[in-house]
């Protein structure tokens, strides 16, 4: 499993906007564990956790390449990956 820390210098609103289009609160991508969002000093900071590197790219590259664009956000990134040592969920 890996953890992602992403920021992307994106604003709430574009998150939100690109939130609803992926609609990723009910339609889950295949390897996708956790997803978490916050505002940290106006940007849109997101956390999440893969079953694999493998599923993260291919959701970057198929699904979210595609509407970062259809949403004006920016496509570049500052993304830190760790290998999960450990997780609980209770």
């Amino acid at each position: 499993m890996i953890l992602r820390i992403i920021s992307r210098g994106m604003d709430r609103s574009t998150y939100d906007a690109l939130r609803e289009r992926l609609d990723i609160d009910h339609q889950h991508p295949l390897g996708l564990i956790l997803h978490g969002a916050a505002e940290v000093d106006g940007e849109m900071q997101v956390a999440q956790i893969w079953e694999s590197g493998w599923y993260a790219r291919r959701f970057d590259e198929d699904i979210l390449a595609p509407a970062l664009s259809e949403v004006g956000a920016p496509g570049d990134a500052e993304v830190a990956v760790f290998q999960l040592e450990h997780l609980v969920t209770p």
